[in-house]
């Protein structure tokens, strides 16, 4: 009679993660050292216990080949050519250097910055989640590839739903990804807030951003990559209708990647600024419908 074991739970979960972050990093630049079994030739890595919120630093395999001290410009003074050359870590403190400031710009929530899509929490996932998180690997995997002239256009992703099903989260952790594999200059932004309060202030006099909605919009309409978080929650004037839809427009033009989440389908655009809105939308992204559970709640239970 054949030994037969039971599958192990815990390492199908670990091969499909390390799976995961083999796509994803398929075409990332290697600052490290080939083969490094921490960051697989990265050179950079998140750590998570590191300061409240985690950190980014240089892997282990670029602090044991430092030769400057981790001081810029990175250079050092070699003997056998007395002269100053580069360290053999100082294109990846230069990227280090690049992350940080990315993410610190990114206008990310404090609590989505450390969220990554191999740590969402996949246990019992809906299929939608599943569907989402497959699409959100796939704009990475292809964002690798965007310089090549076969790669297919990046379609941004319109994620709906009801409050605490993982609309934002998974939009972040694109950002985020983004940022830590290809130092994009990727941001984060809530409708309200960081859009069209913004644009309003820049008409009032009193402001100190007088006059700078046009400089405001072309910003937002300039990102590599722009998340609109709560997308619809305001379009009750035709000011409002005409704005989203010129930045919409503005990076379509430009095919930059956006990424939309709503409460609200697509198709509740259609009757919306003689349906314009709405047409740019099915252009720009796939349509994702996420239900199930509230996100947060199960995220809570995983953590206590």
């Amino acid at each position: 009679m054949s030994d037969m074991t039971a599958p192990d739970p815990g390492k199908k979960k670990e091969n499909g993660a390390a799976s995961l972050r083999s796509r994803l990093q398929a075409h990332a630049p290697r600052y490290g050292v080939e083969g490094c079994p921490v960051c697989q030739g990265l050179g950079i890595v998140f750590d998570p216990q590191a300061g409240k919120m985690g950190a980014y630093e240089l892997c282990q395999c670029n602090k044991k080949r430092c030769q400057c001290g981790g001081q810029a410009p990175f250079m050092y003074f070699d003997e056998s050519h007395n002269a100053m050359v580069p360290c053999p870590a100082r294109e990846a403190y230069l990227a280090l250097e690049r992350i940080i400031r990315l993410n610190r710009n990114s206008g990310v929530p404090a609590r989505f910055q450390n969220r990554f899509l191999d740590t969402l929490d996949t246990k019992d996932p809906g299929i939608s989640l599943l569907i989402a998180m497959d699409h959100a690997v796939e704009i990475i995997y292809q964002y690798g590839r965007r310089k090549d002239p076969d790669a297919p256009d990046i379609q941004g992703l319109y994620l709906y739903g009801s409050t605490g099903t993982g609309k934002t989260h998974i939009a972040c952790t694109i950002v985020n990804e983004l940022i830590r594999l290809y130092q994009v200059e990727a941001h984060y932004a809530k409708i309200s807030r960081d859009i069209l309060n913004r644009i309003r202030e820049s008409f009032n006099t009193s402001s100190d951003s007088y006059g700078m909605g046009g400089r405001i919009e072309k910003e937002l309409a300039s990102y590599e990559a722009l998340v609109i978080d709560d997308f619809g929650v305001h379009r009750e004037s035709p000011w409002v209708n005409s704005t989203l839809y010129d930045l919409i427009d503005s990076r379509y033009e430009k095919n930059l990647l956006t990424i939309l989440t709503s409460n609200e389908p697509m198709d509740s655009w259609k009757d919306l600024f003689g349906g314009r809105v709405y047409s740019r939308l099915k252009q720009v992204c796939i349509e994702i419908h996420l239900d199930g559970e509230d996100y947060r709640l199960r995220e809570s239970r995983s953590i206590s």
